[in-house]
């Protein structure tokens, strides 16, 4: 891994994917200069400057921008810190980070969203502060989000604590139609997932661990649509894991009723079956779910009911997760393996072009941000990814401060090569 100190580079022979751009599927030389593509060329541009990157054979991808990652700093910095995740984010791709609210203190006030902000100068992805909804996200009374949409919230969120209140989250949609950013939840009744570490289901059944129902996550869909629709205020709901919950929003949407929703790429992967193992890593909010939900989870994010994917990066210290299954954390650490995970088990069944729409275009949209189309006079927002490259995600390769992930100390196919986001660069 390297810092390119030139300003001026070079990309050859690589093959750009971006539906939203002309050039999709053309190889092309691209040169940068000073943050901005200045040239796209089918003939070679070889003269053009001192640093070639050879991408022949890899794509030229939009950065990634990921809605939904917890960084923990402040408060948890041995689990991650800003500048830690940021690195681990850079190396799979992503160029943008919407940072969960999560931390001790949790981010609600201005300065603490500034904090965010300062130190993100400072490292290559864009780093896009989520201020908590409610304060200290116990869901009783409504932050400052005008304050801290000033200073650069780009939205807020209850983390991975449900909107118990139906009151409360009538307020806050109606007071962030006034104020803007993207009003974010995490669809859990806590009655009904109280103590659960698993998918209620067959497979999980002589486990012997507490199950929780699809039915914790539906019920308060079901209840926050209506909310939603009320108030006539957009709403986002993040990572869901059941087909009922694809229905519901895709029925949702179909009414007009403002509401967006992302999953994460492990479940798009794993099911309940993963936890037969017993392995830690795989103890996750929600639960992984069964193979019928897994289907209409990938079915969902095709035809585009399911807006974005998102890599729901929870880094965990090794005291969280070497432990017995019902009292470990919940978490996977996703950002590095991110773009790997997704050509080892899903790219024969999502395109490469719904790949980029899914984890680069719509969720740039989502936060109100301009799209980072792959064109002459854009800023330089993107990434290279060679599909064939082997590495092994391990200590040596590992960029985060955690290890809580089921492909660690495994041989990966496709790594990113190069991330560019403006005059910051990095090759691997």
């Amino acid at each position: 891994m390297g810092q390119l100190s030139d300003n001026t580079i070079l990309i050859t022979r690589g093959t750009i994917i971006d539906p939203s751009s002309d050039l999709n599927r053309q190889t092309v030389d691209i040169l940068i200069e000073k943050g901005v593509v200045t040239k796209i060329s089918k003939k070679p541009l070889s003269k053009e400057a001192k640093t070639v990157f050879d991408a022949k054979g890899s794509f030229v991808m939009p950065g990634m921008c990921d809605l939904r990652c917890q960084l923990k700093d402040p408060g948890y910095e041995h689990q991650e810190d800003i500048r830690s995740g940021a690195a681990a984010a850079a190396a799979s791709g992503f160029t943008s980070l919407a940072i969960q609210p999560g931390t001790d203190p949790v981010v609600q006030n201005k300065s603490q969203i500034e904090y965010i902000k300062q130190i993100g100068a400072q490292v290559l992805p864009d780093l896009l502060p989520i201020g908590a909804t409610t304060v200290d996200m116990v869901g009783q009374d409504i932050t400052e989000m005008y304050d801290m949409r000033q200073a650069g919230a780009v939205g807020f969120s209850n983390g991975d604590n449900g909107y118990q209140s139906s009151g409360t989250l009538t307020r806050a949609l109606l007071y962030g139609k006034q104020v803007g950013g993207l009003i974010m939840s995490h669809a859990l009744d806590a009655d009904l997932a109280i103590g659960a570490s698993v998918n209620e289901s067959a497979v999980t059944i002589h486990t012997g661990l507490k199950q929780q129902p699809d039915l914790a996550e539906t019920s308060q869909i079901k209840k926050e649509i209506d909310i939603a629709a009320y108030a006539d205020a957009s709403m986002h709901f993040s990572h869901i894991s059941s087909a009922k919950s694809v229905d519901l929003i895709r029925k949702a949407k179909k009414a007009g009723i403002k509401i967006t929703c992302d999953v994460s790429i492990w479940h798009l992967v794993y099911t309940d079956n993963a936890i037969l193992s017993y392995d830690t890593n795989f103890k996750v909010t929600p639960p992984f779910r069964g193979e019928k939900d897994r289907k209409a989870l990938v079915k969902g994010l095709i035809d585009g009911t399911i807006d974005a994917i998102v890599s729901d990066h929870n880094p965990q210290n090794i005291e969280n997760k070497q432990v017995e299954f019902d009292y470990a954390e919940f978490g996977i650490n996703g950002l590095q393996s991110f773009y790997a995970l997704y050509n080892k088990a899903l790219a024969e069944t999502i395109d490469l072009e719904t790949f980029v729409e899914r984890t680069a275009l719509t969720p740039r949209r989502l936060l109100g941000l301009p799209t980072n189309t792959i064109a002459k006079g854009s800023a330089a927002n993107l990434w290279v990814g060679n599909p064939a490259a082997k590495w092994t995600f391990d200590k040596s390769s590992n960029l985060s401060k955690s290890e809580n992930n089921p492909l660690f100390k495994t041989e990966l196919i496709g790594k990113c090569v190069l991330t560019i986001n403006g005059t910051h660069q990095i090759s691997y």
